[in-house]
């Protein structure tokens, strides 16, 4: 083989590798682009679908026993069995509800006792006023209306008493600070292990009105925020 043969057949090689090199990136680049965007899909549904269950949520407190709901002893009529145990969620996993809701009240998923529930931590800092979490609202949320396309995701709403209550009583609404206040959360658990979570305070407007306690249309939403946090 000639010298000028030798090095045409380098430079082929070369430009080859750096073709396929070329081909490889733009492969990954639109594998990568394509993973985001389904990702930020994912994110955006499960939003919407925590958003609804706050907007169901408070269309249910509108005519709820408030103080039955805050011992849980009230649900709202979106449920899908008993409150508490293990739940399927729609496209993939499982849900532990019991589980869950001992996560909101002491930070570990077995059993809390009193004392537990009443320790100060970063984000239960109220001591005998922590919050209790109470399941509210739970179920597939392809469940809750008819939808062309329903997000997979399992959706759940907890109710509690609002943290500017101090009559030490978690499971009352007193008649103090925070009357006919109530914190409530609504988390979708998505089927790859992500999940969106908001939380609100809702609040109505009541009067004793001829020894009947009576209450304005509708409820108000005092405040509203995403919560972010790590996947326990």
């Amino acid at each position: 083989m000639s010298p000028e043969r030798g090095i045409a057949l380098i430079l082929v090689l070369l430009l080859t590798s750096f073709l396929s090199a070329v081909g490889l990136g733009l492969a990954v680049v639109v594998f990568v682009d394509r993973l985001a965007s389904g990702s930020a899909r994912d994110t955006i549904g499960l939003r919407h679908a925590a958003d609804a269950g706050l907007e169901l949520a408070a269309h249910e407190l509108a005519r709820a026993n408030w103080p039955a709901v805050l011992q849980g002893l009230e649900q709202a009529a979106f449920r899908d069995g008993s409150p508490g145990g293990v739940r399927a969620i729609p496209g993939g996993g499982a849900l532990n509800l019991t589980a869950e809701t001992n996560l909101l009240n002491c930070g570990k998923t077995s059993a809390c006792t009193a004392a537990q529930m009443n320790a100060n931590a970063d984000d239960r800092p109220w001591g005998a006023n922590n919050p209790r979490w109470r399941l509210y609202s739970y179920g597939p949320f392809g469940q809750l209306a008819a939808m062309a396309r329903p997000v997979s995701c399992y959706l759940v709403v907890w109710i509690a008493d609002d943290a500017a209550e101090t009559d030490d009583d978690p499971q009352a609404d007193g008649e103090l600070d925070g009357h006919d206040v109530v914190r409530a959360r609504s988390v979708a658990f998505g089927p790859t292990g992500g999940r969106q979570v908001v939380e609100a305070e809702l609040a109505r407007v009541c009067a004793d009105v001829a020894d009947e306690q009576r209450c304005q249309p509708g409820i108000r939403v005092q405040s509203w925020q995403v919560v972010r946090q790590q996947l326990p």
